[in-house]
């Protein structure tokens, strides 16, 4: 598997510290070969939208390709939704090129079907619907081949019942929030593709444990919890909020900050999401590259401000990113969320004089050490 959290192949496990979700195509090629040695059948490849464009994965013939959704992502570089989207389209086009080839005789013991499996609730489904493919997998909550019915939620995950054809089987994820309920149900459609019952995907997915740097939580002696998150675009925010909300907490802690050289025009929208989802937000430095740290933090502020959030009272900005940690966390109380995103697993932030060491879980275990000194 290639992620832009780790690098794994035949359960040993990399992390992936290049801040690129797909490699360049020499590494991505030399790891296939690594994989075609070590005779694995299957290869999990997050193909980023940027990848697709630079032709990162050109000549790499895909057998199942997956739809999660699209939205406000990456517009510095696609500019348009619709470019985004027809960049998107490139992996699909892909899979069904292969729907028309003959397999080689290399791969024909391989149980596997060539298929799409899409998100019934994306906005572009229709247009992608419409891709030449023999077998298509819609997933979603009410409509589909693929269903999610009588979900329920906790802080410590979700229950649900997965439906598929005749067939119907309760899960009960270890993680939280209808998104990840999605995300299995696109995964499922994937593996199902390659002939797994749902009795093997019912104990895949019910083993899953997460991944390191999404909702990953950590606690406090002094009774509150902190989460770290990844979440860099407007509807992750909305999600990750949505679902943390549904825990019902004291209150919502909300660090935010946004990254520079990238999108512009999401920083206030992603200020004022997390100043309506929040109790106490505060705006702060994430990896400026070559911007002005001050002027990405006043484009967050600026959304932020178009709530009733008052500067000093729920409402601060912080320039210094671990001073903006330490004081979320001293203000924390039993009971309180402190979401801290942009970072998840990082291991390194970018600065104007460059990268530094920075992994955020050490940076808030560390203050949380220091509570009591």
């Amino acid at each position: 598997m290639i992620s832009t959290v780790v690098f794994s192949l035949n359960g040993k496990t990399k992390a992936n510290k290049s801040k690129k979700t797909t490699m360049s195509p020499f590494l991505t090629q030399k790891f296939l070969k690594r994989c075609a040695k070590q005779g694995v059948e299957y290869v999990v490849i997050e193909a980023s939208s940027h990848a697709l464009h630079q032709h990162r994965l050109w000549g790499i013939p895909f057998s199942i390709s997956v739809l999660t959704n699209i939205t406000h992502e990456h517009l510095d570089y696609h500019k348009t939704m619709e470019k985004y989207r027809d960049t998107k389209k490139e992996l699909f086009y892909n899979v069904s090129a292969t729907c028309h080839r003959k397999l080689p005789k290399e791969i024909e013991h391989i149980p596997h079907r060539q298929a799409m499996i899409l998100n019934v609730d994306d906005t572009f489904f229709s247009e992608f619907y419409e891709i030449s493919c023999p077998t298509k997998v819609a997933y979603g909550f009410e409509d589909g081949d693929l269903q999610a019915h009588h979900m329920t939620y906790s802080k410590f995950g979700s229950k649900f019942a997965l439906h598929y054809g005749e067939g119907e089987i309760g899960i009960e994820l270890k993680i939280p929030g209808s998104f990840n309920v999605e995300n299995a149900l696109a995964a499922t459609g994937a593996v199902l593709a390659c002939g797994i019952s749902l009795d093997n995907i019912k104990r895949g997915l019910e083993s899953f444990k997460g991944v390191p740097g999404r909702m990953e939580t950590i606690k406090s002696p002094k009774g509150f919890e902190v989460l770290v998150d990844f979440a860099l675009t407007p509807d992750a925010l909305k999600k990750l909020y949505k679902t943390l909300r549904e825990a019902n907490p004291r209150r919502l802690i909300g660090i935010i900050g946004s990254c520079g050289d990238r999108d512009q025009e999401k920083r206030p929208i992603m200020g004022q999401i997390v100043a309506e989802h929040t109790d106490i937000t505060i705006v702060t430095d994430e990896e400026p590259y070559s911007e002005d740290p001050l002027k990405i933090m006043r484009a967050v502020l600026q959304g932020a401000k178009v709530t009733d959030k008052k500067m000093g009272k729920d409402l601060y900005l912080i320039e210094d990113r671990y001073e903006a940690i330490e004081f979320a966390i001293q203000s924390a109380e039993p009971g309180d969320i402190v979401v801290v995103t942009g970072m998840g697993s990082l291991p390194t932030r970018t600065l104007n004089e460059g990268p530094i060491e920075w992994d955020e879980r050490d940076v808030i275990r560390e203050i949380i050490s220091k509570l009591d000194e």
